[in-house]
């Protein structure tokens, strides 16, 4: 099976060869800037779309998002829930890790007359070590005439959204725009999302200071 994260992960050991790390204690903020700054590496991120965009082409037609997720927390991102407003996981998984440094791919279909809107949530760690949730929610939807795409973005405690009332949240995704992003606790997260009927969705989720 292909994988669905694309890119080395950076750690202690990918900063202590750069001069300006030589010698220094390394942080989670030490981490997460340098994934900032290495964002598009050995073509990483092409890569990620073209993974998306080759599910997509094997798919077919009708609305779907190819959405690609960056980590740049300084450590792991560990999925721990997704919700389907419309439309469903397309045909491969998505990822349950997403390292420091990766970008992290999966294609969302729709259904029948319905649009593609749904939410994953990853967990990571601020610079202390404190966990944190992060959603992340695309709108594509069906009736472009009708409704606009959107980006929507959340950051809370660990386990917040294990009873969230997901009606409140699709409220305020068809709501949003085509970006958006959110920050709580040193942690950001920020998304786009594109307006075609096969549209891409990006997110990046980083620590305040990095």
């Amino acid at each position: 099976m292909a994988t669905t994260v694309f890119g080395d992960p950076i750690t202690n050991a990918t900063l202590e060869v750069m001069p300006e790390y030589r010698g220094k204690k390394i942080t989670r903020t030490d981490r997460a800037h340098v994934a900032l700054n290495m964002k598009n590496k050995g073509d990483k991120d092409a890569k990620a779309h073209k993974y998306v965009q080759d599910l997509q082409n094997n798919w077919g037609n009708g609305d779907s998002t190819q959405c690609l997720i960056y980590n740049a927390t300084g450590d792991r991102l560990a999925i721990t829930l997704y919700h389907d407003v419309q439309g469903s996981l397309g045909a491969a998984p998505y990822p349950l890790f997403i390292e420091n440094g990766q970008w992290g791919a999966f294609l969302h279909v729709s259904w029948t007359f319905t649009g593609s809107i749904g939410a994953v949530v990853y967990r990571g760690k601020n610079e202390s070590g404190d966990e944190f949730d992060c959603m992340l929610s695309w709108c594509n939807p069906y009736n472009k005439s009708s409704y606009n795409s959107a980006a929507y973005t959340e950051i809370h405690p660990s386990g917040y959204f294990s009873d969230v009332n997901w009606r409140q949240i699709s409220d305020k995704l068809h709501a949003s725009t085509l970006v958006h992003s959110s920050e709580w606790n040193g942690c950001k997260v920020s998304a786009t999302m594109g307006r075609m009927d096969s549209a891409v969705f990006e997110g990046v989720v980083t620590l305040s200071n990095a």
